[in-house]
């Protein structure tokens, strides 16, 4: 069975479709939106315009990574059977957390949205949400509220954030583990 990760080109080509169905939306509702940084109309603003090219590219990075991933899983592992569901579930629980910060945005709700948004971090300590599907997921669920780069940027940092985290729990576990077999 085929999976859409393996054909990275229309995988970028059906968010390069979705992204533009967004743009059309706000073109005809007004205009397309310019985000500022830390929404301050003093700082550079970033067109929506741009999600036209971040989208798909990130799109077929991550179908890259995700393809490679499982590579060297298959490899390592000497099984050939590849597990979609994990990566499907993983993408749709971000895709998820992302259309629920979008609501949160966009019905004033900045007080539930500020922790909200931070609940990756917590989930870092027990699992790996560091992952490529992640940020694709969440970068989706963002995108008609808040562009193309914002979302990337967002992403990047609490991926990032969720790395480090997840790597120092279990580099904690290895020492702790160490010390208790002595």
């Amino acid at each position: 069975m085929n999976s859409i990760l393996d054909n990275r080109t229309k995988l970028s080509i059906g968010t390069f479709i979705l992204v533009s169905i967004f743009l059309l939306i706000e073109h005809f509702n007004g205009g397309v939106v310019t985000h500022h940084l830390l929404a301050r109309e003093d700082l550079p603003g970033i067109s929506n315009w741009w999600g036209l090219l971040t989208i798909p590219l990130l799109s077929w990075i991550v179908a890259s990574l995700i393809n490679h991933r499982r590579y060297i899983e298959a490899k390592s592992n000497q099984k050939t059977e590849i597990n979609e569901d994990k990566d499907l579930k993983s993408f749709l629980a971000a895709f998820l957390f992302g259309i629920i910060i979008s609501m949160l945005w966009e019905f004033n709700l900045e007080n539930i949205l500020q922790y909200f948004i931070l609940s990756p971090l917590l989930i870092a300590f027990f699992k790996p949400v560091h992952r490529p599907e992640f940020l694709l997921g969440f970068v989706l669920g963002l995108i008609y509220t808040f562009g193309g780069i914002l979302p990337l940027i967002i992403g990047f940092v609490l991926l990032l954030i969720s790395y480090l985290i997840n790597k120092l729990i279990q580099f904690l576990k290895t020492v702790f583990a160490f010390k208790s077999n002595k």
